[in-house]
């Protein structure tokens, strides 16, 4: 993750620490459950364009690899130590394949919906049998989530629909407008994105999705065992990170634009292309908000092991999974973990933010 010199003499005259010599740095890799690493994920970019990671004397690649099951499956197979994933992945992995996954950030909370036009005839779960709902992938870790609900409603989501994989972009969009599909299964930031490309769209959501964690930062077990200092000093600048966009979000969008400037949409002038990324950020920072009041609501890195309780209790109560482990497993275990995470100027990190002297 490179960034312009221009960036990090502007972060380094806003009073951040100075990066640390390239050969000091530690590599490690984080796999995105994503196929475009836009705006809708500051607390993974930022941590790279302001240098906070750096100061941790790490040199950290986030690299987008498709839905939340192919990001474990990299972490897995041990090429990421990092892996940014839904929650409901986390819970499989531990309870169907007994990996011994753990979570590091609880970053946000379920935010998918089953996206419909707004004068369509779907109004509640069971209008949907029958239908055809496009996904990001047939592995996107929204899936179980839907077909758990649909069948608390009833449906057999297995025989009572067909889900179509349409990636990121513009496919999804025109596939709803030509009516290749009735519906929507995305995140809130991506379901932003939609609005913004002009679909009107009504949302179908389960009560309670709010009260789960979901997207998450996993790590196996192993390296929190073997390396703990990284372990912290990651979830340290996706701290950070979250901190700075969720008070500055014009300011958080326009830094993206300067380091990943082919991520910027087009076709409409400035103002409009801001009000766009604008209301994809503002979804993510929503849950990302929710996500920490989830957890507490007053320090960075803790994670309330009672959510991924509740989650995990409602994917084998709804039959998406068979089992369960002690909910204290899913957390890290380090000691002082929270007050670690924490241990940075909250606040100078918000006058930062608040001046955005970053950006040219």
């Amino acid at each position: 993750m490179k960034r312009s010199g221009a960036l990090v003499l502007s972060v380094i005259a806003a009073g951040t620490t100075a990066p640390v010599l390239a050969q000091d740095l530690t590599p490690v890799t984080i796999a995105v459950g994503t196929s475009v690493l836009n705006v809708g994920y500051p607390m993974l970019t930022l941590p790279a364009t302001l240098g906070y990671w750096e100061e941790e004397g790490l040199d950290v690649n986030v690299e987008p690899v498709g839905a939340s099951l192919q990001a474990l499956q990299q972490m897995v197979a041990g090429n990421a130590q990092f892996a940014q994933i839904n929650g409901s992945v986390v819970v499989q992995g531990n309870v169907v394949n007994e990996l011994p996954v753990r979570v590091a950030m609880a970053n946000g909370v379920i935010d998918w919906s089953v996206s419909v036009p707004a004068d369509s005839d779907i109004e509640v779960p069971a209008d949907l049998e029958g239908k055809t709902i496009g996904v990001f992938s047939l592995a996107t870790g929204g899936i179980p989530l839907m077909n758990s609900w649909l069948s608390s409603e009833g449906l057999d989501p297995e025989n009572d629909l067909d889900l179509v994989p349409l990636g990121m972009g513009a496919a999804p969009v025109e596939a709803l407008r030509n009516g290749d599909v009735d519906a929507l299964l995305y995140w809130a930031s991506a379901t932003a994105g939609f609005e913004n490309a002009g679909l009107n769209l009504r949302q179908l959501v389960a009560e309670d999705w709010a009260n789960y964690p979901d997207y998450s930062l996993a790590v196996m077990e192993g390296t929190v065992e073997a390396s703990p200092d990284v372990v912290i000093g990651i979830a340290r600048g996706v701290a950070k990170g979250t901190v700075f966009a969720l008070e500055n979000p014009e300011c958080a969008v326009k830094l993206h634009w300067a380091e990943y400037p082919e991520t910027k949409p087009g076709g409409a002038d400035e103002a409009t292309l801001l009000e766009w990324d604008l209301n994809n950020i503002n979804a993510q920072l929503a849950s990302l908000k929710a996500g920490f009041e989830l957890n507490g609501g007053e320090v960075w890195g803790h994670v309330d092991p009672a959510g991924y309780g509740r989650l995990q209790t409602f994917l084998q109560e709804t039959g998406v999974t068979d089992g369960t482990i002690d909910p204290e497993s899913y957390p890290v275990s380090i000691d002082g973990y929270a007050a670690a995470v924490n241990d940075f100027d909250a606040e100078a990190i918000r006058e930062a933010a608040r001046a955005c002297d970053m950006v040219n």
